[in-house]
């Protein structure tokens, strides 16, 4: 998973055992769901509803910061 913020970027794994909504994994990872603008899993772009199978990537994109 890689997630961006201004000035870092992080990538890390995370394991499912099962089939899990993006929904579910970002309140695993308390993240609020508000942070999140995009989700892409495995290249595609998909709601945060979708789901997630073991081995997906998920990339999470915040809104951009500036103004």
């Amino acid at each position: 998973m890689v997630k961006y913020f201004p000035g870092e970027q992080e990538r890390f794994l995370v394991d499912i055992a099962a089939p899990t909504t993006v929904l579910h994994l970002l309140e695993r990872l308390r993240v609020d769901h508000l942070l999140i603008m995009m989700v892409h899993i495995n290249g595609h772009k998909q709601p945060k509803t979708a789901i997630i199978n073991p081995g997906d990537e998920v990339l999470f994109f915040s809104p951009p910061a500036g103004g």
